[in-house]
Parts: structure tokens; sequence; C-alpha cells
């Protein structure tokens, strides 16, 4: 939900999320499925509002949420309906620019979306919505990418992760395994702002989400750090993807 990397692989891609938020939230199910515009998805739910911040789809595609827009809002409840089940009904459209184009977003707060296909060619988009008005943009999935939420991490945290992750991506042979450890280790010695983060007041990185998109299949594990936890799932996928 508050961090997230993109790294295109041979195969499909590395999609790893750090989820930020406060330890007394409630235990997170996963993996759980829904059956989604004829879509299986899968993804962790959470205790609150049942919506989620991450989810594969059996048409090889990924979507992560995170909070915020452009910069840090005011948060001014109440809104009409979570963001995390915002995320599920992303599923519902055909694609992003349907999305946009359709989808109800008054008294929604303000969010991110980075939507990852990776067909027999790959396609990642990011829409957003800061309150008032939609963006969408498409982005180049031939590189690497790095989201960090703006309602937690000001522009230069911001700024200093992006080199962080840049430094990261030059002295490393890239693995779902490095991107882990990245996601967990990555950083200096803040650990509010580091990218396994702990602001000491409850608020704290409870768990990374990664996703692997293969040729025929999505790896997806979800690791826990309230429960100490880590779990597998595998996601048959219903679209070949060409290998080089």
């Amino acid at each position: 939900m508050c961090t997230l990397t993109y790294v295109p692989s041979k195969s499909g891609a590395i999609i790893t999320s750090n989820r930020d938020e406060h330890e007394g939230r409630g235990d997170t199910k996963f993996p759980v499925e829904q059956k989604i515009n004829n879509l299986k998805v899968v993804f962790p739910q959470d205790p609150k509002a049942g919506g989620t911040w991450i989810a594969s789809a059996s048409n090889n595609s990924v979507a992560v949420l995170l909070n915020g827009a452009f910069v840090k809002h005011k948060h001014r409840p109440p809104y009409r309906k979570s963001r995390g089940l915002v995320l599920l009904d992303f599923f519902k459209y055909q694609s992003v620019e349907d999305f946009k184009n359709h989808y109800e977003l008054n008294d929604i707060e303000p969010f991110t979306i980075v939507s990852i296909k990776k067909n027999t060619v790959a396609l990642v988009e990011e829409f957003r919505w800061d309150g008032k008005k939609k963006y969408l943009t498409e982005l180049d999935a031939e590189i690497p990418h790095i989201w960090s939420s703006a309602t937690l991490y000001s522009p230069e945290v911001i700024l200093e992760r992006r080199h962080w992750f840049s430094e990261m991506l030059t002295s490393e042979n890239i693995s779902p395994k490095k991107m882990q450890h990245f996601h967990e280790f990555g950083g200096k010695s803040d650990s509010k702002n580091n990218f396994k983060m702990d602001r000491g007041n409850g608020l704290r990185t409870i768990s990374i989400s990664q996703i692997k998109i293969g040729r025929q299949k999505s790896n997806f594990e979800y690791r826990n750090f309230v429960n100490n936890t880590s779990e597998k799932t595998t996601l048959k996928t219903n679209i070949f993807v060409s290998g080089e």
C-alpha cells in the first residue's frame, strides 16, 4: 500500500509491495480468492473493510493501491467507500481507460492504482485520483519503476528512495529474492523512512507482498511481520506469455 517496485524480467515481471499500516488493524487473510468479471483474483484481504491493496488476476495482470495521489492530502471522513474495495472493483473493467471513464470516484479518498499487465507485450499504467480529478499515465514497461505513498513520505524522502532503488539496480543481479531483501533492508539508518519502516507508534511495515508474473502462472508470496508468517500461492493464467 505504501511502497511498490516493478522490475521487468525475461518471462514477465517482479512486483513487490510493502504495506505500512498500524499493527493493530487486525489479522489479514491470505490467500483470498474471488471471481470478478470472469477472472480469478487472488489477494490478501484487509480485515477492517474487506478490501485489499494488491491483487493478481488470471489474465496476467496485477493491480496495486497506494494511499494518496501526488501530495499529502487532508483526511476528511466519512468517505463513501474504502479504497481497498475500489481496487477490487477495478477488475470489473476491461481497461484502465474504461475504469477512468466510468467509475464514480466522488467522496472517495485520494489514491494511486498501478496496473501491470504482461501478455504478448507488457503494459504499465498509473492511475491517480486527487479527490477532484482523474489522471492516467502509461509508463515504459521495459524499465524498472518505484512508487512511495504521498501520505507517508515527503517529496524529499520519495526522491531519496528512488536514489536507493537506482543504486540497487546498478549493483545487483536482480531476482525475486534480492527484491525481497531490498524491500526489507533497503535504506539507511532512518527507521522512519527505510523501506521496512517503523514510526514507533504502531505504524510500521506490517507485510511484504511479492508477485512474480511468469509465462503461464503468477507466484504470489505474502510475508506477515505482525505474526511472523510467510505464505505462498500460485495462480495459473489464461494467457500464454512468450519468453525470450
